[in-house]
């Protein structure tokens, strides 16, 4: 394994570098680093016994001689990232560079329980290495995403608001009696800052956040390379941050929280509210009945002219953009990442959020914070790897 590698903190830098610089030479990771080139090549000796780095050709130098150029061997390990939603489950083989090799999805029945998606997780990642033909000496381990504030009390439990009818589920027990590999759990916003700082939009970046819209919101943090839990991993809550001091009761027991404004039953619960009493006139945009709407199908009839649709994503907009504003001001970010099903349905929302921003930022000549969204694809499943990954090599926990 690479664990007795990543010792050193200057073999974590060099990994960190060749992977975000590649291909490139040693006598340029000299220089740059400013690391003497005999510790360079020595490291580089190690990292290529261990088949982590490859040699990739030659370029020609300015002294003439030619330059070896090196970078990450993305095959040299994988891991099996796993995201247990509230009615299905994906999973994925994945390589350092964030390749799903494998991927596979099961739709859990209503009634299904956590021994039922124990059961499939059995045999699934079995699976997902023979399929793929990878020996499961080069799999770093079982990286798993889960919904929701992710609290393990002292024994071992936790309890996902629906998720599968069940309280006190000892989850990482479960997951280690039928997974023989190494297993790590997080929230699916955590997992997502990782997926994007490790093959997405935050690669390179020091200090992002990772917005999840969805049938909630959460976010996650990354400060100075590294994921920000807070006491008790409640940190990136933003649900629950209050927007409107007299608005509606939420879950949590306050009122006004963002969620009781944003999240896609909200945003689909508004909407047939909106066609009941004052759209009859807009029901040709939908080709479902009232009831039976679906956050695409509010997507659908926007981009065919409704202008109670579009109303609808853009205040969803504004008020993503308040709670998201807010956020800025505490950790005045790189880089904020718009994601999931809700944030990155329509343009329209995103140009929202930046216009509110906008307005409420504080005039200064202060950088400001760039809004961008997200482009990866099972970005939790990817996410859910990427954990295993950032663990196992330590690349970005050199403080």
């Amino acid at each position: 394994m690479v664990l007795h590698v990543g010792k050193e903190l200057n073999i974590k830098k060099v990994i960190k570098f060749i992977r975000e610089n590649g291909p490139i030479s040693r006598k340029e990771i000299s220089e740059k680093m400013d690391i003497p080139q005999p510790t360079i090549t020595r490291i580089i000796e190690e990292l290529q016994q261990e088949g982590i780095i490859k040699e990739l050709g030659t370029v020609p130098s300015h002294r003439g001689r030619r330059q070896v150029m090196l970078a990450l061997d993305p095959k040299c390990y994988y891991a099996i990232g796993v995201e247990i939603g509230r009615n299905v489950v994906h999973t994925a083989l994945v390589d350092l560079d964030g390749s799903m090799i494998n991927f596979k999805m099961k739709e859990m029945s209503k009634g299904d329980k956590i021994a039922d998606v124990m059961s499939y997780l059995r045999e699934t990642t079995g699976q997902l290495l023979q399929e793929a033909k990878v020996d499961d000496s080069r799999l770093l381990g079982v990286g798993v995403g889960i919904p929701g504030w992710l609290h393990e009390t002292k024994e071992g439990f936790i309890s996902p608001s629906n998720f599968y009818g069940e309280k006190k589920i000892p989850l990482r027990t479960l997951l280690e009696e039928v997974i023989p590999y190494p297993v790590i759990i997080d929230n699916n916003a955590n997992v997502a800052a990782l997926a994007e700082k490790w093959f997405g939009k935050g690669r390179g970046t020091t200090n992002l956040i990772y917005v999840l819209a969805e049938i909630g919101i959460g976010s996650g943090i990354i400060i100075r390379d590294n994921l920000y839990r807070g006491l008790g991993g409640k940190a990136g809550e933003i649900a629950h941050t209050t927007v409107d001091i007299y608005g509606e009761l939420c879950t949590c027991g306050n009122y006004g929280c963002l969620e009781t404004l944003v999240s896609v039953l909200r945003i689909v619960e508004k909407m047939k509210k909106k066609l009941k009493v004052e759209g009859r006139d807009e029901l040709r945009y939908f080709a479902k009945e009232i009831d039976e709407i679906e956050l695409a199908d509010i997507v659908s009839a926007c981009r065919q002219g409704s202008v109670l649709a579009q109303k609808q994503l853009e205040e969803t907009g504004t008020y993503l953009g308040i709670g998201i504003s807010n956020v800025i001001q505490h950790f005045a970010p790189d880089m904020i990442i718009v994601g999931g099903k809700l944030g990155t349905c329509h343009p329209i929302i995103v140009d929202e959020i930046k216009r509110t921003i906008e307005a409420r930022e504080a005039k200064s000549s202060a950088p400001k914070t760039p809004i961008v969204v997200s482009e990866l694809q099972e970005v939790i499943v990817l996410g859910a790897a990427a954990q295993v990954i950032d663990d196992a090599f330590s690349l970005y926990s050199l403080l």
